[in-house]
């Protein structure tokens, strides 16, 4: 992180996050317990940044982006999108940041209805909204499929006549209708074939200079987070254990798992030899946590303290931030 981008006001602050679901057990349906899928997560992202969430599945990222958005509630914590606390925002202020912070949801075809034509899924945004109607708002609708790499007279044909890729144009297009500032993009390439997956991520990147877009970018792929990420955090069991400038997390990353995730990257030239670090065991259910250090119970460097002692995420001088003994020893 340069100090000049450290002086840049947030456009979005996250702090201490918290989304828990109900276990309902026996006739009654009484809660007996909670999922912790996200566990007091806290993260900053600057105007035209793009911050990648990544972990593997289930670690509670796209929870996060869905909770960020209010699709799902907040058990606690608060996030301000431009100094305004989204958590307690209502009415109009709501509908206001609606139109400002949008997301690309990582399935095209379930985020699309079925018996709506793609023009009419991306006009009734305009009409719910005041913005346009009637032929405004159809020239709308072709201005956008044509800037993310359609056709216009693709507005007439409904999901199912499209490939995967072009209905992730389509949702693309959707969350650009109402000119945002924020987007989540939860996994927006994972359902896709390799060879398309280039195009969308070329065209995020391209849409984002355009526009001057903020993106949270939800990714278990960390060599497509390689190329779209300006910082990265790492998730695991709810929690964030590391975030970090890009290039400085993939040159040192300093947290066990970050170190077990980067191993596992796929190296084209086979002459390169890669040292590979297996993890042991299961990721533990987040509906009963271990206690102390949530990585404990895998971590090959694990100590006493590990597993008594939450650690807490610390920054070092260079902007760092792990939540790790090893890297923070208790004192």
């Amino acid at each position: 992180m340069t100090a000049t981008a450290s002086l840049v006001k947030p456009i979005l602050q996250v702090q201490e996050l918290k989304k828990y679901f109900p276990i309902r057990t026996g006739v009654l349906s009484r809660v007996s317990g909670h999922v912790k899928a996200v566990d007091g997560v806290s993260f900053d992202i600057r105007p035209g940044e793009t911050f990648a969430l990544v972990g593997e599945s289930g670690c509670g990222k796209s929870t996060t982006g869905r909770t960020i958005l209010r699709l799902t509630g907040a058990n606690g914590g608060t996030v301000y999108y431009n100094g305004e606390d989204v958590l307690a925002a209502t009415g109009d202020r709501m509908r206001h940041l609606r139109k400002a912070m949008q997301i690309v949801f990582q399935d095209p075809y379930s985020a699309l209805n079925p018996r709506m034509t793609v023009g009419s899924a991306i006009s009734e945004i305009l009409h719910v909204h005041g913005i346009a109607s009637g032929n405004q708002a159809r020239d709308r609708v072709e201005e956008l499929l044509v800037r993310c790499g359609l056709e216009a007279y693709h507005s007439w044909r409904y999901p199912h006549e499209f490939s995967g890729g072009q209905r992730q144009r389509v949702v693309i297009a959707r969350a650009l209708a109402l000119d945002p500032q924020f987007i989540v993009a939860d996994e927006p390439i994972s359902a896709l074939d390799v060879s398309i997956q280039s195009q969308i991520i070329n065209l995020l990147e391209e849409l984002q200079d355009a526009y001057q877009l903020t993106y949270l970018f939800i990714s278990h792929d960390l060599s497509v987070v390689r190329h779209m990420a300006d910082r990265v955090g790492v998730m695991y069991l709810g929690k964030l254990v590391e975030v970090a400038d890009k290039k400085e997390f993939y040159r040192k990353p300093l947290h066990p798992y970050s170190q077990a995730l980067l191993s596992a990257i796929p190296v084209s030239d086979p002459s390169i030899k890669k040292k590979r670090i297996i993890l042991q065991g299961d990721v533990p259910s987040p509906a009963n946590p271990p206690p102390g250090c949530p990585f404990h119970t895998r971590c090959p460097y694990v100590m006493d303290v590990c597993r008594n002692v939450v650690p807490e995420l610390k920054t070092n001088p260079a902007g760092h931030q792990a939540a790790c003994h090893l890297v923070n020893p208790v004192s």
